[in-house]
């Protein structure tokens, strides 16, 4: 399949078949102390940050809810950028290592637009689950609050990669969980940067071990 027809899957058939797979899952909205709430989640204004290896999961569980992404300018970003576009999010091509400070101008100005607002904050190539700056200085220049949220899911395909992605297989429980919105202050100073990237860190890293506390008990109840 040459360039062109890949690019038109990618924007039609794509997101058609994300859709498909999606709603196969059975997503489960859970508290800190890792209890089912009964409400399917929805996207409040905020930088909502996440892991790359759990992007697939929390971008369907949000489609179509007014959300602006970054989408790495890598060799597949095109494809990528596309597949997100046909699920309704608003794409940014830029990342924190090329192209970085243009990829915050539009985040800034979408924001203003009152488009909510998502980060891999350990993409586009690690290390994994390390903050990086981006989210901290979207939020001090935005004034939204940065919302750590993560996803694990009861049966994956697992990619051999640098962040361990993975893809929920179809009929999977998804397990989603959001911490408490972090503000970051807007004359943050430089020297303060690394702490707030360790407390997003913490953060991140907090709501996934809920997550997947939740897929263990699952698989040992599920065990003879």
């Amino acid at each position: 399949m040459g360039v062109d027809a890949t690019l038109i899957a990618a924007r039609y058939i794509g997101p058609t078949f994300l859709r498909t797979l999606s709603n196969t899952w059975r997503f489960r909205l859970l508290d800190t102390d890792g209890r089912r709430v009964d409400v399917r989640p929805r996207a409040a204004r905020g930088i909502y940050a996440l892991w790359h290896s759990q992007q697939l999961a929390l971008t369907l569980a949000h489609r179509n809810q007014n959300i602006a992404v970054i989408v790495s300018r890598h060799r597949d970003g095109e494809i990528i950028s596309r597949m997100v576009a046909g699920i309704g999010y608003r794409t940014i091509r830029g990342s924190s290592t090329r192209g970085g400070s243009t990829a915050l101008r539009e985040f800034i100005r979408a924001a203003a637009e009152g488009h909510s607002l998502a980060i891999t904050t350990d993409g586009p190539q690690g290390p994994a689950r390390r903050c990086k700056p981006g989210a901290v200085l979207a939020s001090a220049r935005t004034g939204l609050p940065i919302v750590p949220v993560a996803a694990a899911a009861s049966r994956v395909w697992q990619v051999s990669s640098w962040d361990e992605f993975f893809v929920p297989k179809p009929g999977s429980v998804v397990y989603l969980n959001y911490g408490e919105p972090i503000p970051v202050p807007a004359d943050i100073e430089r020297e303060a940067l690394a702490d707030w990237q360790d407390r997003v860190t913490s953060a991140q890293n907090a709501a996934s071990t809920v997550c997947e506390n939740a897929v263990a008990r699952t698989l040992g109840k599920s065990s003879p």
